[in-house]
C-alpha cells in the first residue's frame, strides 16, 4: 500500500491477537461459504505467525490459517474454485494469479488478495483423483498488538 507522499507502507493495523484470530476464522468461514461445498473440513483454527519486520516478536505478528476440504469428487472441488473465482472479486478480493502449478498433477491454483481486510488466500486442489482436497492457505498482513501487549506467547 504505497502512498503518494513517498511512504512505502502504512503502519500496521493495531488489533489484539484474539481479535485477529476471530477475524481470520470469519474470513475462512466466508471463503468456505462462497465455495459452497460440504465435505470434511480440517482442523485446527488460525495460528499466529512471525512478521519478518519483528523477528523478536515484540509487537508484530501475522495470522495464518491453512485448512482444507476433502471427501468430495475432484469435479466438485473444481466447481468450488470456479465459484471462488467468480464471487470473491465481488467482495473486494483481487485475483493476483490464476492457473496451474508446474508439477506432475498440474495443480489448479488461485491467489487472491483483499487489501481492505489485509488478507491473502492461496487456493489449490491437491492430491490425486482418488483423494482430492480443496486447500486454502489464508495469511494476513503484519498486524501490531495494542500498546502493552505482545504476541510472544501466542505462537
Amino acid at each position: 500500500m504505497s502512498g503518494q507522499d513517498g511512504e512505502s507502507q502504512a503502519a500496521p493495523t493495531v488489533k489484539s491477537v484474539d481479535d485477529a484470530r476471530a477475524e481470520a476464522s470469519d474470513v475462512s468461514s466466508r471463503i468456505l461459504d462462497v465455495a459452497a461445498i460440504q465435505g470434511q473440513v480440517s482442523e485446527p483454527g488460525p495460528g499466529v505467525g512471525i512478521c519478518e519486520d519483528d523477528p523478536e516478536k515484540e509487537r508484530l505478528y501475522t495470522m495464518d490459517h491453512p485448512w482444507s476440504v476433502s471427501g468430495l469428487p475432484r469435479r466438485t472441488l473444481e466447481e468450488a474454485m470456479d465459484r471462488l473465482r467468480a464471487e470473491l472479486p465481488r467482495e473486494g478480493w483481487e485475483i493476483l494469479e490464476d492457473g496451474e502449478l508446474d508439477n506432475a498433477n498440474r495443480t489448479p491454483r488461485i491467489l487472491f488478495e483483499n487489501t481492505r481486510i489485509e488478507y491473502a488466500a492461496h487456493v489449490t486442489i491437491e492430491g490425486g483423483d482418488d483423494d482430492p482436497r480443496l486447500h486454502v492457505s489464508l495469511v494476513s498482513a503484519c498486524f501490531s498488538t495494542p500498546e502493552g501487549e505482545s504476541p510472544r506467547n501466542e505462537y
